[in-house]
């Protein structure tokens, strides 16, 4: 039987702050793998799975044989070409590494710095080198415009909803969506949560102009 070390609730709080609910959860699926493979993993998802659903999502599939999240950008490059402007609302490190890589240099990027956890943003700025400008709730509007990309990170599709970061429902009114040219989710687990959605809020994936799977 596995025995996970102490700590381990606060530990993965921290690594959300530095990455991510996904991308942290799927670095902590793949610590425990190595030491203890399946059974470590099972005992992961057991401890942590109720209080954090992606990282029970992320283990499960992981269970399941899905070993690695998804992170090809082409499907976002695709959909932000032309674009003078994006702004991107959550924090999966790996997806924005990825997206930051091949992100075209004229197009000017932001990251809404807001979060339920606790993020050092400038910490995270940081990792791209000026490349990403931050931005609040009363300041983001200024990025707008007909050449302008809203990007947030979705949850698991689940017939006609998703899930997604406060913050998105926050930035995103009636006004605000007829200031940017597409309002876009990029869909970052490979299967529905399968326990109450803590930390989320549900939204109708028709409200965004695509939901982009990993």
């Amino acid at each position: 039987m596995s025995t996970l070390p102490e700590g381990l609730h606060q530990a993965f709080i921290v690594a959300v702050g530095e990455l991510g609910m996904a991308c942290a959860a799927s670095l902590f699926v793949e610590s425990v793998a190595q030491e203890d493979g399946t059974d470590g993993v099972a005992a992961l998802r057991d401890a942590l799975g109720r209080s954090f659903p992606v990282l029970d999502a992320v283990a499960e599939q992981w269970l399941a044989g899905a070993r690695a999240l998804r992170t090809d950008p082409t499907a976002i490059l695709a959909a932000c070409e032309g674009a003078s402007e994006l702004v991107v609302v959550g924090l999966e490190a790996f997806f924005l590494d990825a997206l930051m890589a091949r992100l075209p240099p004229r197009t000017r990027c932001a990251l809404l710095c807001h979060s339920p956890f606790d993020v050092d943003w400038e910490r995270v700025l940081s990792n791209y080198s000026g490349r990403i400008s931050p931005v609040n709730l009363e300041s983001f509007q200024s990025w707008a415009g007909p050449r302008s990309v809203l990007l947030t990170f979705a949850y698991g599709v689940g017939g006609s909803s998703t899930h997604v970061l406060p913050a998105w429902v926050r930035a995103t009114g009636e006004d605000v969506r007829m200031q940017f040219r597409s309002l876009l989710a990029w869909n970052v687990l490979q299967a529905p949560m399968f326990v109450y959605p803590r930390w989320l809020v549900e939204v109708d994936a028709a409200s965004f102009t695509h939901v982009f799977q990993a």
